[in-house]
This record gives C-alpha cells, sequence and structure tokens, in this order.
C-alpha cells in the first residue's frame, strides 16, 4: 500500500509538515494505528518524544511507506502511561526503552521495560534529571 492509501485508510485530518504527513490523534489510539500502519507494510522508524512545560510528554511516532515519512502526534499527560508498540513492531522495543531511560515513561502492555541505557539499579528519568530537564 502506498502512503496515499494507507493515509486515506486511516481517515482523518493529515497536514503535510517538514517533508512527512502528520496527524494528531488521542494516545489511546496509536495502537490501532500502529496495526493500520503494519498491514499498509509500513516500516516503523522511531518514537520522539519532549517534555511540555506542563509536564506533558508530546510524543511523535514516525513510520516509513516507501520513501514518505507518516507520523502520528499525542500528548502523555503526567503520570500517564504510554501504550507499547513493540508487541505490534518488535523494533519499536528500543525506542520504548530509550523513552523509559530518559522521561521516566511507563508501557501499557509491556511485561518488563529493562533499561537500554541504564543501569538496572539507575531511576528512569535519570538521564535528563541530571540536566535538571525534569524534577
Amino acid at each position: 500500500m502506498d502512503a496515499r492509501a494507507l493515509r486515506d485508510k486511516i481517515a482523518g485530518d493529515w497536514f503535510f509538515r517538514g517533508g512527512g504527513w502528520w496527524r494528531v490523534e488521542p494516545i489511546e489510539r496509536i495502537r490501532t494505528i500502529a496495526r493500520e500502519m503494519l498491514e499498509g507494510e509500513a516500516r516503523f522508524a522511531s518514537i520522539v518524544a519532549t517534555p511540555s512545560a506542563d509536564g506533558a510528554l508530546r510524543v511523535s511516532w514516525h513510520w516509513d511507506v516507501f520513501g514518505t515519512l507518516l507520523s502520528v502526534e499525542s500528548l502523555l499527560p503526567p503520570g500517564g502511561l504510554m501504550p507499547t508498540i513493540a508487541d505490534i513492531y518488535p523494533g519499536a522495543d528500543w525506542a520504548e526503552r530509550e523513552t523509559r531511560d530518559y522521561f521516566a515513561v511507563e508501557f501499557e502492555g509491556r511485561a518488563s521495560t529493562p533499561p537500554l541505557m541504564l543501569r538496572e539499579t539507575d531511576p528512569p528519568g535519570i538521564l535528563l534529571r541530571s540536566n535538571g530537564a525534569l524534577p
């Protein structure tokens, strides 16, 4: 399936920005969207998380569809659980573990999220706390 057909399948408002197609969705929809991306033969590319001033986390999931970037952005409220997509896209495992290490995010639907860069004894989020980015 090409990117246009996949955007049509995942109905809603897509907008073109920065060389790719974007949409905003509630975080509860990310697993459904990940399944639709997989069915459309999209390759998982990355997860990018950035903190906002109110303590929420802006999270973007990115997929490549034969050279076209499709991205979905959601807002994770402070203390909220992020749904895992690692069972749908095993390649998301490292990105989820990295997000846990940096932002102390807990993933719903994962038996465990072992540290990627931290020691087992390090608390999640310490990588940014030491820079003053998180309380």
